[in-house]
């Protein structure tokens, strides 16, 4: 029987312990801990600065939200901006290392100093101490003493992995990161709280292809002579019918008189285009609970799990899936054009299937991007600016 390996955990937990071995075997000498106060100095100013450099990334180029970072912001060349604008990972790439070495710098005129006064005297007393203890002391404090580090070279490579996988689209990559509980600890508790924008989710995406794989197979069999197989909508007015979560596109946007008088209600007496697709977003964003366990059920076998706007409406429940066929249901009885999208989006951790709307501005004649699911983890998803920031490769598979 195969034995089934998280490479993900198996680097972070090389990462952690080799350090920690390193400390256990290497011979303690009065160099080696004056290396080590000095390295652990770094290492707790690189943890206090990092923080800090995201955290003003984010309050400078995302936030705004007072006169301080907006005065900063307007100091930056316009073609900078531009050329950042709608990029978030490429932003913390290129602006917090920036941020972080200005820190570093600060913070070094005040460590210096501590270092020659307190760390080279106290690595002679620390040495002495030791030095008089047997062989298993010095191996455990040696690995004490690289703890640190550890953590340290740990949050690295949770970060770079966590960039790697916005840049680089792996499904396996991004199936090991899910399933890795090493790294989704470490994403919950230090990448999540710092990270937390647009590249920061608690919404996951599905890994297992089920849109498109499922898509491919029913169109092989059910689909007609004469229509496109391939992604948007057939020729003339004849659509392809696509199988999603083992139900018909039809089937799943199929609506009934209460989720219609509740749309009818919500929209009021609004008669602009655009305001009563908000109005119904915000409603299916905001009354829709992320159905997870249904999620963890579709990455493995989407058959036989019903899905679609009347399984959302009567469970308040679902996936991307759902909130996108309720809001499809919810649109068409106020009299609104909209379409259901699929293609990737990205969950602060992986990219990997996802459902969205386009929902039609008659005022501004133009298609409005539209994903209650991601709106459901409390930003705004409607006619979002840098909405392809997370979401990549739409294709319209129905339009009403």
């Amino acid at each position: 029987m195969p034995i089934d390996i998280n490479l993900v955990t198996l680097m972070l937990a090389a990462a952690f312990l080799l350090p920690v071995a390193a400390g256990i075997l290497r011979p303690f000498s009065r160099q080696k801990i004056q290396y080590s106060l000095g390295t652990i100095l770094d290492n707790v100013e690189f943890l206090a600065a990092m923080p800090v450099s995201i955290y003003l990334t984010k309050k400078i180029f995302f936030e705004r939200d007072n006169e301080v970072f907006r005065q900063i912001y307007s100091w930056i060349p316009d073609g900078i901006k531009n050329l950042l604008y709608g990029k978030d990972i490429l932003i913390y790439i290129t602006v917090v290392p920036v941020i972080l070495i200005v820190l570093l710098l600060i913070l070094r005129l005040f460590t210096t100093p501590f270092y020659n006064a307190v760390v080279a005297p106290l690595s002679d007393k620390i040495y002495s101490k030791v030095n008089s203890g047997g062989s298993l002391l010095k191996r455990i404090i040696g690995a004490l003493w690289q703890l640190p580090r550890a953590v340290y070279i740990s949050l690295i490579l949770a970060l770079l992995l966590n960039f790697c996988t916005y840049y680089f689209y792996s499904p396996t990559l991004a199936k090991w990161m899910n399933d890795s509980v090493p790294y989704q600890f470490i994403y919950k508790k230090a990448l999540y709280p710092v990270l937390n924008s647009n590249i920061a989710k608690e919404i996951p995406v599905l890994l297992n292809d089920s849109f498109s794989s499922l898509r491919r197979s029913a169109q092989v069999k059910n689909a007609p002579v004469g229509e496109q197989a391939a992604g948007g909508l057939a020729g003339g007015d004849m659509r392809v019918i696509r199988y999603f979560n083992g139900v018909t596109l039809d089937e799943a946007v199929k609506s009934t008189p209460e989720i219609d008088e509740t749309a009818k209600k919500i929209a009021g007496r609004e008669i602009d285009s655009r305001n009563k697709a908000y109005l119904l977003y915000k409603w299916v964003s905001k009354n829709i609970e992320y159905d997870f366990d249904k999620a963890a059920r579709i990455s493995t076998d989407p058959k036989g799990i019903p899905s679609g706007s009347i399984v959302a409406f009567s469970t308040r429940k679902g996936i991307c899936f759902d909130y996108s066929s309720l809001y499809v249901s919810m649109c068409r009885a106020v009299g609104l054009r909209v379409r259901l999208v699929t293609g990737l989006g990205y969950s602060g951790v992986s990219w990997g299937d996802h459902a969205w709307n386009q929902v039609y501005s008659v005022e501004e004649s133009r298609w409005i991007d539209v994903d209650a699911t991601f709106g459901n983890s409390g930003a705004d998803y409607f006619d979002k600016e840098d909405f392809n920031v997370d979401h990549k490769y739409p294709t319209v598979q129905g339009e009403w």
